[in-house]
């Protein structure tokens, strides 16, 4: 995803045109306008426009490889569905003077030999032992929900995926944060996953929110949620900055598989529970830090929330959710490629 600052702007001009290694689209405006980008396998891309636009719809596209444009508008939001003739990799980039969103398509390469990209992935069930996390109105305990999820989605995982998957935790049992992330460092592991349910004051909040490391938090809430999984007590304080930055610089290198990822797993969820989007954020969670593969923390779901803590207790609800996981570590294995 994608996010760039918002100003006026008049209806956008759309064009496309063919190249001799690629196709190019276009949306050219008078000024920058905010807008997102999200993958949506190899044959189509979403793009997110900021405002209600009049654009048509192209239904034969004359290209090469585009094929044609859906045109949908909701709650303020313009989107374009950019379909593909062929199994295609894309890049995104913007000019200026005019401003122009800019989107490259090329033909996916075929019969090569692929190495796979993802082979181990690790997912770690959020605390355990005399580490509870949130606690339900029903009694029901963050680390035992994310314990049983986790178990559950390596066996989607290594049956849909044919990958390895180890658990940072398989009971009850008491681990450190950083030796989570060295459990995923000695398995030289492609994906590092941790795995937990939210928390909070308003009973009635509910739905995912999905974070990938930053010594700087996207906002208070954010933050505070950091502290609480670092130390288990939001009044404490968290560990030096020296130290916060330090980790922040090694996962640097990940930052943007890691948020690809987050995003890619944060749609699928929102659309598995039918709520608005919470969005992507970025806190510097301890757990994340000194991960030397792309790393996400998933708060699947706000346990604290009576009915939603109700249906994480049924299998099938909680399949639905694992899939969504599922799904959306699938597009990003398929976004590498």
């Amino acid at each position: 995803m994608f996010l760039i600052s918002l100003a006026f702007s008049q209806n956008p001009k759309i064009r496309y045109a063919d190249h001799d290694r690629f196709s190019r689209f276009v949306v050219e405006t008078d000024e920058e306008i905010e807008y997102r980008i999200f993958f949506q396998g190899e044959f189509s891309v979403r793009l997110e426009l900021s405002g209600d636009f009049d654009i048509s719809p192209i239904k034969n596209m004359e290209s090469r490889l585009l094929k044609s444009l859906q045109v949908n508008r909701q709650e303020g939001k313009t989107i374009l569905i950019l379909n593909f003739k062929k199994s295609s990799t894309w890049k995104l980039f913007e000019l200026y003077e005019p401003f122009r969103i800019v989107v490259d398509v090329k033909e996916r390469p075929k019969g090569r030999i692929i190495k796979p990209l993802v082979r181990t992935i690790v997912l770690d069930p959020g605390h355990g032992g005399g580490e509870t996390g949130a606690v339900g109105k029903g009694g029901t305990a963050e680390k035992k929900l994310s314990l049983i999820f986790s178990k559950e989605l390596k066996t989607i995982l290594e049956r849909n995926l044919g990958v390895r998957v180890i658990l940072t935790r398989e009971d009850d049992s008491f681990v450190s944060l950083d030796e989570r992330t060295s459990i995923a460092n000695n398995a030289k592991a492609d994906l590092f996953i941790s795995i937990h349910f939210n928390y909070s004051q308003d009973p009635s909040v509910k739905g995912p929110e999905t974070y990938f490391l930053s010594y700087e938090a996207t906002d208070t809430e954010s933050r505070l949620m950091a502290y609480r999984e670092n130390l288990g007590k939001i009044k404490e304080a968290p560990s030096s900055d020296i130290e916060l930055i330090l980790w922040d610089m090694a996962q640097s290198q990940y930052l943007y598989q890691s948020s690809r990822l987050a995003e890619m797993i944060q749609m699928e969820l929102s659309s598995e529970l039918g709520v608005k989007n919470r969005g992507v954020k970025q806190a510097p969670f301890k757990v994340l830090m000194g991960a030397t593969m792309p790393a996400v923390l998933v708060e699947v779901d706000f346990i604290s929330n009576p009915d939603e803590e109700k249906l994480l207790l049924k299998q099938d609800f909680r399949e639905g959710l694992e899939m969504a996981v599922f799904r959306g570590i699938e597009k990003y294995i398929s976004f590498l490629r």
